[in-house]
């Protein structure tokens, strides 16, 4: 009976196994299968003792006896993990048994450290047994395999660290592709339960992250009070009506009058309704499953990136998704405009506090990046102490979204992501009419604007006398300019009509007359799809003037906008930019250049993307390595001299073509059209165009053409088809 009791808890071993591989590893990790193997004899190194998982920077060929592929697996290896069935239990004896088998195995694989789990948690250790973190959060779940190889290099250089130091483009990377982890094993939960929407769904996940890392918070800033109930509560062994019971608990007190979570409370109100009531939605066993997922997560704190996105990407249909697109903009974009935006600013320094705001902020994500990659610039710089944690916290950071709901969620991601939610608000940032949101969205206020405004037709004309336009892209320009201080710098995410339409010509003459206009980053065609297919674009610039605004009475409006001699004074107010503008076009984003956006994964031998420039990579070695658009943002990048450069393309052949290159204004002022397209300066073509004559020609061509037509079926040499019936209506007689 024994013997039958282990052969199928060990079947179940191996299915779980597969599973984790298959699913975790390899679909939501993105390690390639061929570079993972499961339970192979490499009895070279190990002896009889097999080890569980293995995987490697090189492919497993699996042909028996090829020992010089088996060599080469094992001198690439990135981490070995022992692994048991869920039923096992971190702590207990086989738990302890796999720990010691791994201290045994992992010096024969040539490994400083290695990986238990049991398909459900996962805890790296050093070769003491010592748990490893990364940037002192405890590891809970395997990683990517860019995070692992630079485990396996801070564990080669010191085999006793037990804390692992990653740069903040890695950290964000490896968050979110842990986070997207458990997301899968929450919808595999989600299954069972008839939630009447996604968005229902989304906003319960929410609830339910938020309650758990309101605790984390709770500890770091010193307010934990163990005699109050909290989200740990249910963490012990308890039925899934008391898991329910804590819940609700812990609910009641959160969204108080009194408490400081009150105004996060909207996605904990959507848990109290879905787990409150005799037959509640989700029933209190799938709420102790749903609990004990997200509770793995931990720490959430430091994660650093959009939660409230990420779960909607996750959950939501792809109609949802492009309704959300007017507000959302996906995180590797939002990381690297932050980063670049915020070049210089490495170092906290009391005497030079600045501002940030995102005064189309939807639901925070270009904030939570700033936040991020500030942080991780004061921690590098060894200067993010009690001062700089309260001045990201309190100080930086503002918001502004026309939709409360999105002000809401806006404040909860910044809550999450460390804080600075105190100075988000619900107003129209082109026409503010509450009090708060007039008193944030004063003129000359701010250092930094970082923003993906609405695109289309508005209601509200654009401030400005050099163009009449009710295009929201427009105003939302004029807006951002007029927050910024004189020498504030902004990011803007913007469509193609604002830099090359003819009828906005006068509009960019007074953009480079008010700013310098100092980068324009060309997005791929889909960068935003499924939310939206607009041809968009990253526009840099630095206010040196204040602009020329439209007058305050209604008549002169109207004549202001038309008055060109008003134009020519003002432009006396200001001196058109004299600096190049460095132009560049991003052709591959590690996506699928098409609707259906997956990530491509294409590398090279050394790790080093080919089908990705915007975000940064870990060689094979474990090395970080910033992204190839802010390798070439810091140099300025021009290949005019050369051929072009070439890159790998997304139809699988090289692709030879420009890609930057640092136009000089005398270029832009000799175009009648002052266009700042970067295809149009980096890669023109010679469209057919007709003089005025031969237009004239062809149309005296076509009106002869139709005038013969018509004599002719007044004779009846032409016979017109039927027309067909509509409803409700005979058809013509022929």
């Amino acid at each position: 009976m024994a013997g039958r009791n282990r052969k199928s808890r060990q079947r179940k071993e191996a299915l779980s196994v597969q599973r984790l591989i298959n699913e975790v590893l390899v679909q939501t990790l993105g390690i390639p299968s061929h570079n993972i193997v499961n339970d192979a004899a490499f009895s070279r190194y190990t002896d009889s003792r097999r080890p569980d998982i293995l995987i490697s920077n090189a492919a497993y060929l699996n042909n028996p006896g090829d020992m010089r592929n088996e060599e080469d697996f094992i001198n690439n290896l990135i981490c070995y993990a022992e692994a048991k069935d869920i039923s096992c239990k971190v702590g207990d004896a086989d738990w302890k048994d796999a720990i010691r088998q791994g201290q045994e195995k992992a010096p024969k694989l040539g490994l400083a450290y290695f990986a238990v789990t049991n398909c459900s948690i996962t805890y790296f250790y050093n070769l003491d047994g010592q748990r490893l973190s990364l940037n002192g959060n405890p590891i809970t779940e395997f990683q990517t395999m860019d995070v692992m190889r630079i485990m396996k290099r801070a564990t080669d250089e010191n085999h006793a660290t037990t804390d692992i130091d990653m740069g903040v483009d890695s950290l964000t990377a490896v968050s979110e592709a842990v986070f997207n982890a458990k997301l899968w094993q929450l919808k595999n939960i989600y299954r069972g339960i008839d939630f009447e929407n996604n968005m229902r769904k989304i906003d319960f996940t929410i609830g339910l992250i938020s309650m758990e890392y309101y605790e984390e918070k709770a500890i770091m800033d010193n307010t934990y009070d163990e005699n109050l109930v909290w989200w740990s509560k249910a963490r012990s062994e308890k039925s899934g009506a008391q898991v329910a019971g804590d819940m609700l608990a812990y609910i009641s007190r959160l969204v108080d009058d009194a408490s400081d979570f009150k105004e996060f409370s909207e996605p904990v109100k959507v848990v109290e309704s879905s787990i409150r009531g005799v037959n509640p939605l989700v029933k209190p066993e799938q709420l102790k499953e749903v609990y004990g997922v997200i509770d793995s997560m931990r720490p959430l704190h430091g994660t650093g990136f959009d939660l409230f996105g990420a779960v909607y990407e996750a959950f939501a249909n792809s109609k949802e998704k492009k309704d959300f697109g007017e507000y959302f903009t996906r995180r590797h974009y939002t990381h690297i405009f932050a980063k670049l935006l915020l070049k210089g600013r490495d170092i906290y320094d009391e005497a030079r506090e600045f501002t940030i705001i995102d005064p189309f902020c939807g639901t925070g994500g270009m904030l939570t990046e700033a936040y991020k990659v500030l942080r991780g610039n004061y921690r590098d710089s060894g200067t993010y102490d009690g001062k700089a944690r309260d001045f990201l916290s309190r100080k930086c950071f503002y918001g502004v979204d026309l939709r409360s709901e999105n002000a809401s969620r806006s404040k909860l991601n910044m809550f999450l992501v460390g804080d600075g939610h105190n100075h988000i608000y619900s107003d129209d940032s082109l026409v503010p009419r509450k009090a708060e949101g007039k008193r944030i969205l004063m003129d000359d206020s701010y250092d930094y604007v970082i923003t993906n405004p609405p695109y289309g037709q508005g209601t509200i004309p654009a401030d400005t006398v050099f163009a009449t336009s009710k295009r929201m892209e427009v105003a939302a320009i004029c807006r951002v300019i007029d927050l910024l201080k004189i020498g504030g710098k902004a990011c803007i995410v913007t469509p193609d009509g604002v830099l090359e339409n003819p009828t906005f010509k006068s509009f960019r003459e007074e953009l480079m007359l008010t700013c310098e206009i100092q980068a324009v980053i060309s997005l791929p065609k889909f960068a935003f799809a499924p939310y939206t297919k607009e041809k968009t674009y990253a526009l840099f610039l630095r206010k040196r003037y204040d602009r020329f605004r439209v007058g305050t009475s209604e008549s002169e409006k109207d004549e202001n906008k038309k008055d060109e001699d008003l134009r020519s004074r003002r432009r006396q107010n200001g001196k058109f930019q004299t600096t190049p503008i460095w132009m560049y076009i991003v052709d591959n984003d590690g996506y699928a250049n098409s609707d259906k956006r997956y990530p491509t994964g294409l590398r090279d031998e050394n790790q080093n993307w080919l089908h990705n420039e915007v975000s940064a990579w870990v060689d094979r070695n474990g090395n970080e390595h910033v992204s190839q658009l802010e390798e070439r943002w810091d140099t300025r990048y021009d290949d005019s001299t050369t051929q072009g450069t070439t890159w790998f393309g997304d139809k699988g052949s090289y692709v030879t073509e420009r890609k930057g290159g640092n136009i000089p204004i005398q270029t832009i002022k000799d175009d009648p059209y002052y266009t700042l397209l970067p295809e149009h300066r980096l890669r023109p073509y010679d469209p057919l165009f007709v003089t005025p004559d031969e237009y004239a020609s062809e149309f005296a061509d076509i009106r002869d053409s139709l005038a013969e037509i018509a004599a002719s079926d007044e004779h009846g040499t032409i016979t017109p088809p039927p027309m067909k019936a509509e409803p409700g209506r005979l058809a013509a007689s022929p």
